[in-house]
């Protein structure tokens, strides 16, 4: 045991020098943070597990003893084979943490841990957001993302453990968006019609601003006639990304009851609506370049008298991983839609609209 915790600390000094000494750890990031499922991340799992037994249990929080800090790991949780067990979740699955009565967040679980006690662990960014209360983000504002990191040191990392509640229940069930939205909750919505078409808004609410809008501009447009699943995340004090983003390829329908039913489903298309740090509107997904193209000049249409354009996305926009979100739902043609927060907040209507233009050929 005593190894064990010399270990720990070891890889917490390494980490934290990191932690202070690197100017961006999303970056530019965020983009290709969320939109490329690599190799290494922790991929959705299949089994559609809602129903599976668990409770939430008190454990123990320590650091993680692999030397792993890059952009991705922020949301990551290693856990113990018992704490597994009674929470009923695996690998690739996602837990609700919580630390007191108002530090909590949502995290997959990346490794089953060997640990013979009842423990989580995560690094120090991980880690950072169960003490929202005493650290400063930078370059949150208003509600949004660009690319999130710690300001100064973390007090909660000053602690080698730390006493936290793991649930298996990740989105409230009982809450309505309204009802979300007034206590700085998290909850899915969710319209499992019988169509050809899904519109998602995975970060909707104040996680990532306007994409939850938009996938409600489609549908509206289209009265009805596509399905939509989304979540809608929020907080009280400006921190509703740091609580509840999960990259949408790691969001197992084992953990979403909504996203469960709509995957039961079979859908042609799929269109996802994100949010980037990159100004221009990157078009990706595993759809035929030529329907990519079709979304991207029905885009361009309508800011043809902006500053913004949308692109074909290339490189980590390119975004044809199998398990980002509407590459799995669609049988032929996923699309993914990245935009900053400007250009959703100022033309995220017109945007919605030309891709429901789109969609209505097809429907």
């Amino acid at each position: 045991m005593g190894d064990k915790k010399t270990n720990r600390t070891v890889s917490r000094r390494n980490i934290m020098a990191g932690l202070v000494g690197t100017p961006v750890l999303f970056g530019g990031a965020i983009g290709a943070y969320e939109v490329s499922a690599r190799k290494d991340s922790v991929e959705s799992v299949e089994n559609q597990a809602v129903d599976r037994d668990g409770e939430s249990t008190e454990v123990t929080l320590g650091f993680d003893t692999q030397d792993r800090f890059d952009e991705e790991t922020f949301t990551y949780l290693a856990a113990s084979s018992d704490v597994l067990n009674v929470v009923g979740r695996t690998t690739g699955e996602q837990v609700r943490v919580r630390r007191g009565d108002d530090e909590y967040a949502v995290y997959t679980i990346d490794r089953e841990d060997s640990d013979d006690e009842r423990s989580v662990f995560a690094n120090e960014l991980a880690r950072a957001r169960l003490d929202l209360e005493n650290v400063d983000w930078e370059d949150i504002g208003d509600c949004r993302i660009t690319c999130p990191r710690p300001s100064v040191d973390v007090p909660i990392n000053d602690e080698d453990e730390v006493e936290v509640e793991v649930n298996p229940t990740v989105v409230d069930p009982d809450l309505s968006v309204d009802e979300a939205e007034d206590q700085g909750e998290y909850v899915e919505v969710v319209d499992s019609s019988d169509a050809n078409a899904i519109v998602l808004s995975p970060h909707g609410g104040d996680v990532q601003p306007h994409t939850g809008e938009q996938a409600e501009t489609v549908v509206d447009e289209l009265d009805g006639d596509v399905a939509h699943w989304g979540t809608r995340g929020y907080s009280t004090n400006g921190s509703a990304f740091i609580r509840w983003y999960v990259p949408s390829y790691n969001m197992s329908e084992a953990s979403y009851p909504g996203l469960a039913a709509v995957s039961e489903n079979e859908y042609e298309y799929a269109i996802s609506f994100h949010g980037t740090c990159d100004p221009v509107i990157q078009i990706g997904g595993q759809a035929p370049e030529s329907f990519r193209a079709e979304v991207r000049d029905a885009i361009n249409e309508v800011l043809a008298d902006t500053d913004y354009e949308a692109v074909l996305g290339s490189g980590d926009y390119r975004v044809d991983g199998d398990q980002t979100l509407p590459n799995r739902l669609a049988s032929r043609c996923g699309i993914w839609i990245g935009q900053d927060d400007d250009s959703r907040a100022q033309y995220g209507t017109e945007i919605a609209q030309a891709v429901a233009g789109v969609l209505e050929t097809r429907i």
